[in-house]
């Protein structure tokens, strides 16, 4: 469900689920503690999220920076940009294009 793969200091998690729920939220969660000084989360497969979702991902957010980690969005649909811009989870969280990554340091 949830893949990382290692790129030097940066972090990329592919959510490999159509939605992200309570249950999924929780094994993004668990990511926190294997989270780099760069985490990207991968958006790609991901279709819906609900409320539950959302406050996973805000803790995730919360813990990598209090650690002085950043953490960035790639391959987010247009709604859930609207989403994400509407709770200020872009404002924690901002998204990039994947041909960013490789300017992450």
């Amino acid at each position: 469900m949830i893949e990382m793969e290692d790129r030097g200091p940066v972090a990329i998690v592919h959510i490999r689920t159509p939605s992200i729920d309570a249950v999924s939220a929780q094994e993004i969660e668990e990511f926190c503690g294997r989270s780099r000084k760069i985490t990207v989360l991968d958006f790609g497969q991901v279709a819906f999220i609900n409320s539950a979702g959302i406050s996973g991902l805000l803790k995730f957010i919360v813990s990598a920076r209090k650690r002085g980690h950043r953490v960035y969005a790639v391959h987010v649909s247009p709604h859930h940009r609207k989403i994400f811009k509407m709770v200020e989870l872009s404002r924690f969280m901002p998204i990039i294009e994947e041909d960013e990554i490789a300017q992450l340091q």
